[in-house]
């Protein structure tokens, strides 16, 4: 009972680290070196705005926020707008493909901001300088506040030019924040744009989860003074919650891919097990029955298996059953604590984090090869990894800046970036 409620209180703060140190062997291949496929060489000039101020405000968040995603996007390399002073007078009316090929870049991307009545008009055109041809072309409305979105909106449709799927721009994070002595859940877009707090009840609120649809978030939360299953919609309104009884406890909720269900780790007679509830009309299924701590439950995207930590082997590591609790086989033999596995959209990899020195790293395992790749290295922890739905990128908790923050990164281990600032922040979750 005391070694299930010390995991317990890990899981509740949101940490990995402050476990006791184990030796750790290494089975595992180095990745943070390895680079992703060639980027595309893209220039994006500043937007044209007209002649108002809030056609130019707009003009420059579109410019920077289209930079930010394109780079961060994995895909492009934005060439630096300090060469595009060597191209004159460049317009859509008269593309100067060859001048633009001689400072590197193979594609450019032209636009302007155009103002009507209370709104603006956004013009985006791709064009390919190689074939010397125009690639796609799109224009929005909108308030002018809502130029960042808009930006999202243009960037999500070039990277599906070039990959054939949506980028991830419009996308957003849940994920938790100390505020005070209480634990809050927020909100923000991929990038930490645009921050909204959806909980004020000074309490312990963990474990965000985002709906398929993104719609709403299930976490637990003890706003009443016990365990609850909370699910509020994207915008915080309240839309169900299941109470639980007295020495009950629940942890790390997680949707089902068809938003029916709901599987957790729950005690109901004073272990940890998975659990998976029907958010229709909170019927309990349970799924484990071992007296070992099973705990964070992550479904395949078929919905068909669960991975899931559990220390049945004598520490945790990862396993994967059936969605109906059978067919238990264990995932992970390297190491000594292995926590928290995230399946990727597409269900070829399980991310999760693993502790080296005395201190938790993140790893992707491979399904097809069973190969594991090391993605974060150095003495601070790196853990609570979470998919973006292109499947590309990584969301995740680290404490490498003194105090946890929010993190992204390419799911090779390149381009980590920082998107929360002033610590304590940690379990975040990407919606689809």
């Amino acid at each position: 009972m005391k070694r299930y409620l010390r995991i317990a209180a890990i899981l509740l703060a949101g940490l990995c680290a402050g476990r006791p140190a184990h030796p750790q062997s290494s089975d595992i291949t180095l990745g943070i070196s390895e680079t992703a496929a060639r980027r595309i060489p893209l220039a994006l000039p500043d937007f044209a705005p007209a002649s108002s101020s809030q056609t130019r405000k707009a003009a420059e968040d579109i410019t920077k926020t289209l930079r930010d995603d394109l780079s961060f996007s994995g895909y492009f390399n934005v060439v630096k707008p300090a060469l595009y002073s060597d191209i004159a007078g460049y317009s859509e009316k008269k593309v100067l493909y060859k001048q633009w090929l001689d400072i590197g870049a193979e594609s450019v991307v032209l636009g302007k901001v155009l103002e009507e009545p209370g709104k603006i008009a956004v013009e985006g055109r791709l064009y390919d300088n190689r074939q010397q041809q125009l690639v796609m072309g799109r224009r929005y409305r909108g308030e002018p506040e809502t130029a960042r979105s808009i930006a999202h909106r243009l960037g999500d449709e070039i990277v599906k030019q070039f990959t054939g799927q949506p980028g991830f721009f419009q996308t957003r994070i849940a994920f938790v924040s100390q505020v005070g002595r209480g634990k809050e859940i927020f909100v923000m877009d991929y990038d930490g744009e645009r921050i909204k707090r959806l909980t004020n009840n000074g309490s312990l609120n963990l474990n965000p989860s985002w709906s398929p649809d993104g719609k709403e978030i299930a976490f637990l939360s003890y706003r009443s003074g016990r365990p609850e299953l909370v699910i509020l919609s994207s915008g915080g309104e309240l839309r169900k919650a299941f109470p639980q009884q007295k020495g009950q406890l629940n942890l790390a909720p997680e949707w089902s891919p068809d938003g029916k269900r709901i599987a957790f780790s729950g005690s109901r007679d004073g272990n940890a097990e998975i659990f998976v509830l029907r958010v229709s009309d909170g019927q309990l299924t349970r799924l484990t029955t071992n007296p070992a701590l099973d705990t964070s439950p992550s479904w395949s995207p078929t919905a068909r298996e669960i991975a899931f930590v559990s220390d049945r082997s004598g520490s945790p590591q990862i396993y994967i059953m059936d969605a109906e609790g059978t067919n238990v086989r264990r995932l992970t033999y390297e190491g000594n604590w292995n926590d928290l596995p995230a399946w990727s959209p597409k269900g070829d990899k399980i991310a999760y984090c693993s502790r080296l020195e005395g201190h938790f790293d993140l790893f992707v395992r491979d399904l097809a090869t069973q190969k594991s790749s090391r993605l974060t290295q150095g003495p601070a922890n790196s853990e609570d990894p979470r998919w973006a739905p292109d499947g590309h990128h990584l969301v995740f908790a680290s404490d490498r800046s003194g105090n946890y923050d929010i993190y992204e990164m390419i799911s090779d281990g390149t381009g980590v970036r920082r998107i929360t600032q002033g610590g304590r922040s940690f379990n975040p979750d990407w919606s689809r």
